[in-house]
């Protein structure tokens, strides 16, 4: 009852007009930093974020999609989800969804917004310039090493509607025999670098030079480009709240255990810990083999024995 109270006072606290300014678009895997990046482009005036709109496990979106025979992850990759897809995010860019608004009293609540940071974590991959193209849209693309993502994760939901749908058509019949191998037989580590790979290897393919692809590992490390690049690229007329917010863990951080909550509360001293983090549960031997499962669908952005990734925003 009092969630039901909750999500009806959110729903009639903002009033959404969209202006002349783009939407943006974060695409990125869970556990990625996606949500301290939207909360930086959340800085900006006349924004509001509607985050996670596909999120299945969400019973808000679930109830919502359902409304428009999406039920499963598969769903969202047949013609039927596509046009989904259109009524759905074109009700929250026309103001008539707003189960997504924040409640008032939480951070970035604006009565009036003019912009959305839609961040999708959970479809879309193979349509991101339909997104751009659809809705007046800018589209940021998200990455963290395989490695670090998968072993923050718990589950692979979306592993069986990769490989059984229509998107299994962007991938050969060897990366399709290699990843039903790596299901039935590889370690949890190797499914979830396949995950990751599944995700990413189409969208760096089919990338247009319009698109932002940065890095969590350069935000941590040398974050003052990538903030440059934002503000220019996304037409944000206050940068300065960006650098400013940079300290601030994000919202997110609920999932992180204590000792990195405190490094990343102290960002500067403490960034290269943070970067490889992920070694301490991870033996050279399972590092080698994850890596050699990026090669086979010909991700070249990390590599074996770099933390870091190969794309850097100058």
């Amino acid at each position: 009852m009092i969630a039901q109270i909750k999500r009806a006072i959110a729903s009639t606290t903002n009033i959404h007009l969209a202006g002349n300014r783009p939407n943006v678009f974060i695409f990125s895997t869970p556990r990625s930093g996606s949500t301290w990046l939207m909360e930086l482009i959340l800085t900006q005036p006349g924004f509001k974020p509607c985050n996670e709109p596909f999120n299945l496990w969400d019973p808000d979106v679930s109830q919502c999609l359902a409304r428009l025979d999406i039920t499963d992850w598969a769903d969202l990759h047949t013609l039927h989800g596509h046009h989904a897809m259109h009524t759905y995010i074109q009700g929250f860019c026309d103001g008539r969804l707003r189960f997504k608004n924040p409640f008032f009293y939480r951070n970035y609540f604006r009565l009036m917004t003019h912009r959305i940071v839609f961040k999708i974590l959970h479809a879309g991959e193979e349509r991101i310039n339909w997104f751009r193209d659809t809705f007046n849209g800018r589209i940021v693309f998200l990455l963290r090493h395989p490695i670090a993502v998968s072993v923050s994760r718990k589950f692979y939901p979306r592993l069986d509607a990769f490989l059984n749908t229509e998107y299994s058509e962007h991938f050969s019949e060897r990366q399709l025999r290699e990843a039903r191998k790596i299901i039935d037989s590889g370690t949890r580590l190797e499914q979830g670098v396949l995950d990751w790979c599944l995700q990413n290897a189409v969208p760096l393919r089919d990338a247009t030079p319009d698109w932002i692809i940065i890095s969590y590992e350069q935000l941590i490390i040398d974050p003052r480009p990538v903030l440059k690049v934002l503000a220019s690229r996304l037409e944000l007329p206050i940068p300065e709240r960006m650098v400013q917010r940079l300290t601030i863990p994000s919202a997110s951080t609920h999932k992180c255990d204590e000792k990195t909550k405190q490094v990343l509360k102290n960002r500067k001293e403490n960034n290269r810990w943070v970067l490889e983090k992920w070694r301490e549960k991870v033996t050279e031997e399972e590092e080698r083999r994850a890596m050699e499962i990026l090669e086979q669908f010909n991700v070249d952005l990390y590599r074996f024995g770099d933390p870091a990734c190969k794309l850097v925003v100058s």
